[in-house]
Parts: C-alpha cells; sequence; structure tokens
C-alpha cells in the first residue's frame, strides 16, 4: 500500500503543518521536520487498515492487467508520457529554467511563488504573495507540502518532479480500480474531434488550440497541481464509499475514520473537487440505499470527522462565504453563442454519445444492480448539465475541474455497463477499437507533448537574471512587500517574494479585482503625483527596479530614485527602500 500511503502521508504532513504554522505564525523549520515525520508515520499506520481488504487499490493488481495487450499499451504510453512531463517539469537548459508542456508556462511560477514563499515563513494565515494585501484564499495545500520538503533543503525541481511521479502512479492505479481502463483514458486521453486531424497528416501541436475542453492529462493534471492531490484522494473516497453502500466492501471504524480525515482536508488542497465529490457520494449513497443511505452517509462517522474542519476550511476559502458571488451562470460553458451544437461535436466527439448509449445498455441490463445504475446514470447527468451551465469560478473554464468527476461517473457507467457487450461481440478487437474511437484525439495530442524538447517547451526564468536578483535581495528580508513588475515570470516569483500585485492574468481568477493597485502601482512606479503616498497606501516596502520594470513602466529615471536609497549591490537590478 505505498501509493496509497503516500497519498494519506501527503494529506497528514500537509494538514499538520497547517494547523502547526497557524499556532506558531508560520512555517519554521522544525514545523516542517515533524509535519513529515508525524504524517507518514500516520500514514503508515493507516495504509494498513486498508491493504487487505482494498487490494485493487495496489500496484500489484494494477500490474497485472485485466484486459489483455491493449490494456498493457495504453498502460506503458500513459507512465511515459507522465514520466516524460513531470521529469522535465522544471528543468535547467540554455541558460534558464524551463518546463516541457507550454500549458504549463504561466502556472508554474505561480506555484514556485507559494511554494517558496510559504517555505520562507511568511506569517499565517497567509497572505497572498501576488496580491499582498489579502489572505490567501487559493487552496494552497499542494504549495505547502511541497514548501515542508524546500524547507528541510530538497532542491525545487527535485520534489516538484518525484511529487508528480508518486501522483501519477496513484492515479493510474486508482482510476483503473474505479473505472478499469474506461477511467485511465477518459482522463489521462481526453479529446473530442480535435485531434482526428492526425489522420489528415494536420500538424499535431495545433489540434488543441482552438478547443476548452483540452487534453486533461496537459491542461489540469501537470498545471493544476491540486489535482495531483484531489484526483487520487477523490477516486479513493468514491471508490470506497460506492463499495460501502452497495455492499460489496463495508467500511470498518477505522476505515470510516481514515476517509474522514481525507475528506476533511481535502478542500485544502482542492475545493472544487470537495464539492464535485460530496454531491457524487451522496449520490451513490441514495443509488443503493435510497434516502436512508444519504441520511447514513451525512451521520456517518466519516461525516462527523469532516463536518467542522471542512466547513472552516471552505469558509477560509471563500471568506466567509464574501466570495460566493463569483458563482454564476453561464449557459453552454464556454460555447460561443450560435454555435453550441459545433461547439459540443468538435470539444467531446464520440463522448457526446456514451450517455445515450449507456441509457440504452442499462435498459436492456438484466441484473439487481439495475436500479442503482439507472440513479447513478441521473447524477451523472444532472451534475454534468449543472456544472456546464453554473460557474463556480470567475473564469469559466475553471469548471473542467468539477465536469471531469461526472465525466469519469460515465466512464466508470462504461466498464460496468458496456464492457459485457464489448467482451460478448468482438472481445479484444471491439475494445481495441472502442479505444481507438474514444482516445485518438487525446493521444495525438499526448504524443506531440513528448516529442523533442526544443519543439515544445517553454523557457521561465534566465539563470543570469536570477543570479542578480539573488545578490540584489541579500539584505532584503523575506516577509518584505515589493512594487515591482506585473509580469507572471518576474524573478521575484522564483524568490517567493511578496509583491503588492503580480499578475492580472491569474489574480482575477482567484475573485480579486486588481485593476484600482495596478493603476496605483503604474503611477508609482513612472513617480506621478505624490508618489510616496501612493507607495504606503499600497503597503510597499521596497520598490524592485530591473530589466522588466523598465521594459515596462519606462527607462528614464524617476524621481524616486535619487531620493529613496538602493540597497542593492547588483547593476541592473535596483531595489529601493520606501521609509
Amino acid at each position: 500500500m505505498i501509493l496509497l500511503g503516500w497519498l494519506l502521508h501527503a494529506f497528514y504532513a500537509t494538514a499538520i503543518a497547517y494547523l502547526l504554522s497557524l499556532a506558531f505564525g508560520g512555517l519554521a523549520d522544525w514545523i516542517s521536520v515533524a509535519a513529515l515525520i508525524g504524517g507518514t508515520a500516520l500514514a503508515v499506520k493507516h495504509a494498513r487498515a486498508f491493504s487487505s481488504s482494498h487490494r485493487e487499490l495496489t500496484w500489484n493488481s494494477f500490474s497485472q492487467g485485466g484486459t489483455g495487450i491493449m490494456e498493457v499499451v495504453l498502460f506503458t504510453f500513459l507512465m511515459f508520457a507522465g514520466l516524460r512531463h513531470f521529469i522535465w517539469l522544471f528543468y535547467r537548459v540554455d541558460h534558464g529554467w524551463s518546463t516541457l508542456g507550454i500549458n504549463n508556462f504561466g502556472d508554474l511560477p505561480l506555484h514556485i511563488t507559494y511554494i517558496r514563499a510559504l517555505a520562507n515563513g511568511i506569517s499565517f494565515p497567509p497572505h497572498n504573495p501576488d496580491f499582498a494585501s489579502k489572505i490567501l484564499l487559493y487552496p494552497f495545500g499542494p504549495d505547502l507540502y511541497n514548501a515542508l520538503w524546500e524547507s528541510v533543503g530538497v532542491r525545487l525541481p527535485t520534489h516538484l518532479t518525484l511529487t508528480g511521479i508518486f501522483a501519477l502512479c496513484i492515479s493510474l492505479v486508482f482510476l483503473r480500480a474505479y473505472a478499469s481502463w474506461w477511467g485511465v483514458g477518459a482522463f489521462f486521453l481526453s479529446g473530442g474531434f480535435a485531434g482526428w486531424n492526425v489522420l489528415a497528416r494536420a500538424p499535431l501541436e495545433n489540434s488543441h488550440q482552438n478547443v476548452e475542453w483540452k487534453n486533461l492529462l496537459l491542461a489540469v493534471f501537470i498545471t493544476q497541481r491540486g489535482i495531483l492531490f484531489a484526483l487520487p484522494a477523490g477516486l479513493f473516497l468514491l471508490n470506497c464509499v460506492r463499495k460501502h453502500f452497495s455492499g460489496e466492501k463495508v467500511l470498518t471504524k477505522s476505515q470510516m475514520t481514515i476517509l474522514g480525515l481525507v475528506w476533511a482536508i481535502l478542500p485544502l488542497f482542492h475545493l472544487h473537487t470537495f464539492v464535485a465529490i460530496s454531491l457524487i457520494m451522496a449520490g451513490c449513497a441514495f443509488a443503493y440505499r435510497g434516502i436512508q443511505g444519504v441520511k447514513g452517509l451525512l451521520t456517518s462517522r466519516m461525516a462527523m470527522i469532516a463536518y467542522l474542519p471542512a466547513t472552516l476550511q471552505v469558509l477560509a476559502s471563500t471568506e466567509f462565504l464574501k466570495k460566493a458571488s463569483v458563482v454564476s451562470v453561464s449557459w453552454g460553458w464556454m460555447a460561443p453563442q450560435g454555435k453550441f451544437f459545433e461547439f459540443m461535436i468538435y470539444n467531446f466527439g464520440l463522448w457526446l454519445l456514451l450517455p445515450a448509449v449507456l441509457a440504452v445498455g442499462i435498459l436492456f441490463r438484466k441484473t439487481d444492480d439495475k436500479r442503482a445504475l439507472w440513479i447513478e446514470w441521473g447524477v451523472y447527468t444532472f451534475l454534468f448539465v449543472l456544472f456546464f451551465n453554473v460557474m463556480l469560478a470567475p473564469w469559466a473554464w475553471d469548471n473542467i475541474k468539477v465536469l471531469i468527476w461526472p465525466y469519469l461517473g460515465f466512464a466508470r457507467l462504461g466498464c460496468v455497463v458496456l464492457e459485457p457487450y464489448i467482451e460478448r461481440f468482438g472481445g479484444g478487437v471491439a475494445r481495441a477499437a472502442v479505444a481507438f474511437a474514444l482516445f485518438l484525439s487525446g493521444f495525438s495530442v499526448v504524443l506531440w507533448s513528448v516529442s523533442a524538447p526544443n519543439r515544445t517547451a517553454a523557457q521561465i526564468y534566465h539563470v543570469s537574471e536570477l543570479a542578480k536578483a539573488e545578490g540584489a535581495l541579500a539584505d532584503v528580508p523575506k516577509p518584505a512587500v515589493f512594487a515591482a513588475a506585473t509580469t507572471h515570470d518576474h524573478v521575484l516569483t522564483y524568490f517567493g517574494r511578496m509583491r503588492v500585485v503580480g499578475y492580472e492574468g491569474r489574480i482575477w481568477t482567484h475573485g480579486i479585482d486588481p485593476k484600482d493597485v495596478i493603476s496605483k502601482l503604474k503611477s508609482l512606479m513612472q513617480g506621478e503625483g505624490d508618489w510616496l503616498k501612493t507607495a504606503h497606501e499600497l503597503g510597499v516596502e521596497y520598490i524592485y527596479w530591473g530589466p522588466q520594470e523598465a521594459a515596462l513602466y519606462g527607462a528614464d529615471p524617476k524621481p524616486w530614485m535619487t531620493t529613496l536609497k538602493n540597497v542593492s549591490r547588483v547593476p541592473d537590478h535596483a531595489i529601493y527602500l520606501v521609509k
């Protein structure tokens, strides 16, 4: 149970570090050590509680396969693709730090900022390193976990890569346990008709540029670090809860306790997943036990453990529900007006037919679980339609993080309902044909993504600029707040330093309107009016002036350059102390 042990270790260590950091005002080295040791000890003990009763959650079960050569080929390709992306997630090449996937170009600097800001010991509850006047509402559990390793001296590229590899392995195993090869392919090789142009020998690199339902491996799993933890955690909860209420594997009290702890900590890692998983668990309970099943879930040991911590985290992430205003209606998700059907076909392809095919399959099914399958089908259909029209974040695309759960639910039903028909009418050949039809698009784009790095990689930081910035920052306190350029890849992001305001393109997705602050920052940086008063209003302690600032605000001398003291000893990277 090494994989489950790692997941529990990550959750427990992060929760321990969070509580100790709140109690002592910030993350310290001793807290990181205590959290890693305590989380590991507890995880080993709890993983053993599932070792004998849930063998499907082990690597041994995964490696044995179950549907022949097609499954072996599928898993081998995905292991290769995943390992390549995570080994090349953040690497040094040609005088710079780069990432293999272009989708990660904007997200990775954000997470590096959070990781290193937390490791720097910023006060708890932490302020947003990209918007220093606000408490960090973003679920930062994944970055706090990596900050523990950063704090004890593990190199940034190393712990980023190892976290990704462990998450990849456990996600493959848990997806297979939940929905067999259907679930594995549905997530990692998702795509509609966008990638089918490979059959016409069209350039692969352009196949997913104009779709919103992008390949989930490249656009969600690798880039959205919360999904690395939330996907396997959600699958763990769903797999165990469904089997409990169906009577297949009734949970013991100790197992209920463990699931309750995972459920309780989940909002710290990914709030969207917490919402979706909670609804689907209630749906599963109703499918097998009716209204009594829902009551049983809500009054269960796991629910009692989860209620208080989960509620507090939801309130903290929504600023005590003040951010509930970000919830809005957007009919048809990201579909352009008047082109809904074209959008659906191009984005989802043959997957659009799956719910209807499943309904027919359930209709002609002659087993005792027919009623439960109908209810499950109804739950997934309702939730997909709901999250396709009700947005849970300012950026509508973010709803893909909740849409994946009913989507994976349909994949599970595909495995349960359609697999017997596939076996009866063609076996391995029919299975391969279905996989080809459903996964060709995702396969084509993932295949291109693992090509030579000089074709797909993007440089984030230049080594020489980082070296200069490190020298300039040597005498500046780590909690200091900077006025600096609002670029996503600023050198300050690499060192986890606080900015008055960072990249607008990602701040607004967190429910923050930065326009007024950005306007004041521009006025300050250009030395307009009473710039010192503006600096004090913004809470600026230092003004950073490097190549990006000169490019954004003009290279001409500013009034404050002759008034404020430059505490940097590095040319081209000045740091002015605001008194």
